[in-house]
C-alpha cells in the first residue's frame, strides 16, 4: 500500500469517528441555546416581577403627607417655614400698614423708664394717640374691606407670600399699639379691654378667617414665623433704635423659631413617611425612616440649645425688651352675654415641632382644645392631628416589635433631653426682676396676684407645667 492510500485510509477512520461526535456536539450546542434562551425569558420576566414590586413599594400619598403638602403649599406659600414678601410687594391700599409700623417702631423702646407708673402709662398713651393719627390719614378703610373681600375669593388679589406678610403686620402692629412701649408697663398690663384702631380690627378678622385662629393678638406663626425676609431678617422689630445687647436678644430670641422649623422639614417628611411605610407592611423601609427621624431631630434641638444661651440672648434684657412685648393679657366682653374672655401672647408650646414629635410618639397634646383654637394656625392643627391618628407606637409595642420600640424610645430620648434644658435654662430667664410691670409670662399672661408678689413663688405653677410635661413624655 502506497504511502498516498495510507492517507486516504486514515482519513475515512477519522471521519468515521469524528462524525458522530461532531453530531453530538452540534446538538449539544444547539441543546445549551435552548436552555439560555429559557432561562432569558425566565429571568427577563422575574425582572417584570421585580418592577411591579417596586411598583407596589411607590405607595399612594397618605393623609399625613397629605396635610403636611397643604401646610407648605397653603400657609408655608410652598415652603416652610413660611414664604413671606411685605410692603412694596402688596397691593397698594395695603401699604400704609406696613409704612406705619416703620414709621413707628423707633418710638416703641426706651433705654430707662421713670419710677412713676402714671408716667410711663403716659408714654404708652402717647404712642398710641400717634399711631391712630397715622392710620385715620392714611388708611383708607373702604379700599382695604374691597380688596381683602375680593382676596378672601380671589388668590390672584392677593398672594400666600403677602397674606402671610400681611399676617406678620397686623399682629406686630396690634401688639405695639396693645403695649405702646417697650418695656411693658404696669397699668398698660391692668387694662382688660384695649381700643384699637379701625383699621387694625377691620383687618384682623380676615387674617383670623385665613389662618383659622381666635385670639386678639398675635402668636408664633405671625410674629416669628412670618417676621423674617429671605434674607433671615426682622421685617417689623421692636426695639430697632436699642444697643446690641437688645437686638441680639431680640433676634435670636425671635429666630430660633423658623430656624428650628426649617430644620424640622425633613423631619416632617420622615414622620409622615414612616406612616406610610407602616401603613404598607413596609417594615424595613419603617425602620430606615426612624432611623432617620432620630439622626435629624440632633439638629434643631442642638439649635435651640446654642441660641437660649447668654451670649445670644442676654438674661439681663430679655424679659424686658424681647418677652414682654410678646404678652398680650387683654380681652373682649361679648356684646350679647357680657362675658369677658382674656387671650394670652405667645408661648414656646406654640411651636409645631414638639407638637409634631408629640403626637407621632402617641403623647398628649400640650394645649388644650381652648389653647389650640386660639394660637394654632388651622393647618397646623390639622397636621398634628393627623400625625396623631395615625401614630403606631402602640400598635408596634403591642405587636412585639422590639426593634420599632426602640427606635421610638430614642426619639423619647431626645424629647426628655431638650424638655430638661428648656426648663432648666427657661427658670434663670424668667426669675430676672422688672419693677416696672407685674410678674407676667407671654403665654399665661399675668401671673402676679395678691397672695404671689415674688417671682419664685410666680412662675412655680410654669415650672411644674414644665416638669408634667417631662414626666409625660415617656
Amino acid at each position: 500500500m502506497s504511502n498516498l492510500d495510507l492517507i486516504i485510509a486514515n482519513t475515512h477512520l477519522s471521519i468515521l469517528y469524528l462524525f458522530p461526535v461532531a453530531i453530538f456536539g452540534l446538538f449539544l450546542n444547539l441543546y445549551r441555546k435552548a436552555i439560555l434562551g429559557r432561562s432569558n425569558q425566565q429571568k427577563s420576566q422575574a425582572g417584570d416581577a421585580y418592577a411591579t414590586v417596586e411598583k407596589i413599594a411607590t405607595y399612594e400619598p397618605h393623609a399625613a403627607q397629605n396635610s403636611l403638602r397643604d401646610l407648605i403649599e397653603i400657609d408655608g406659600a410652598g415652603t416652610w417655614p413660611p414664604t413671606t414678601v411685605y410692603g412694596d410687594a402688596w397691593p397698594e391700599v395695603l401699604r400704609p400698614f406696613h409704612d406705619i409700623y416703620q414709621a413707628m417702631a423707633p418710638a416703641l423702646s426706651i433705654a430707662e423708664l421713670s419710677g412713676d407708673d402714671v408716667k410711663n402709662f403716659q408714654r404708652c398713651l402717647d404712642f398710641r394717640v400717634q399711631m391712630r393719627t397715622l392710620y385715620n390719614d392714611q388708611v383708607n378703610m373702604e379700599q382695604v374691606k374691597a380688596l381683602l373681600d375680593a382676596a378672601e375669593n380671589d388668590e390672584s388679589v392677593l398672594s400666600r407670600a403677602a397674606w402671610n406678610g400681611l399676617f406678620a403686620c397686623i399682629a406686630l402692629s396690634r401688639h405695639s399699639f396693645r403695649w405702646g412701649t417697650i418695656p411693658i408697663v404696669k397699668l398698660a398690663q391692668e387694662e382688660k379691654v384695649v381700643d384699637f384702631p379701625a383699621c387694625l380690627d377691620l383687618a384682623w378678622p380676615y387674617l383670623k378667617r385665613r389662618y383659622g385662629v381666635t385670639s386678639q393678638g398675635g402668636n408664633v406663626a405671625s410674629n416669628y414665623l412670618c417676621n423674617f425676609d429671605d434674607k433671615d431678617q426682622i421685617v417689623y422689630p421692636i426695639n430697632p433704635t436699642m444697643d446690641d445687647l437688645i437686638q441680639s436678644a431680640e433676634y435670636h430670641f425671635g429666630h430660633v423659631f423658623p430656624h428650628i422649623e426649617r430644620e424640622a422639614l425633613p423631619i416632617y417628611h420622615m414622620v409622615t413617611r414612616a406612616i406610610q411605610q407602616y401603613s404598607n407592611g413596609d417594615r424595613i423601609g419603617t425602620l430606615q425612616s426612624l432611623k432617620g427621624i432620630n439622626k435629624e431631630l440632633r439638629t434643631p434641638l442642638k439649635t435651640y440649645y446654642e441660641t437660649m444661651h447668654e451670649s445670644k440672648i442676654s438674661r439681663k434684657v430679655w424679659m424686658h425688651y424681647a418677652q414682654g412685648f410678646q404678652g398680650w393679657a387683654a380681652g373682649d366682653i361679648d356684646p350679647v352675654t357680657g362675658e369677658y374672655t382674656e387671650y394670652d401672647g405667645l408661648s414656646g408650646n406654640q411651636l409645631l415641632l414638639p407638637q409634631i414629635m408629640d403626637a407621632f410618639l402617641g403623647l398628649e397634646r400640650y394645649l388644650n382644645e381652648e389653647n389650640t383654637q386660639r394660637y394654632m394656625p388651622n393647618l397646623q392643627r390639622k397636621f398634628r392631628e393627623t400625625i396623631a391618628e395615625h401614630s403606631f407606637r402602640d400598635e408596634a409595642k403591642t405587636k412585639g416589635d422590639d426593634e420599632i420600640e426602640e427606635q421610638m424610645n430614642n426619639i423619647v430620648k431626645q424629647m426628655r433631653v431638650f424638655r430638661t434644658a428648656h426648663r432648666v435654662r427657661v427658670k434663670p430667664y424668667l426669675s430676672v426682676p422688672a419693677p416696672e410691670r407685674m410678674i407676667m409670662t407671654a403665654g399665661k399672661s399675668v401671673l402676679e396676684k395678691d397672695d404671689v408678689h415674688d417671682y419664685e413663688s410666680a412662675i412655680a405653677p410654669l415650672d411644674k407645667m414644665l416638669k408634667d410635661r417631662l414626666l409625660a413624655t415617656k
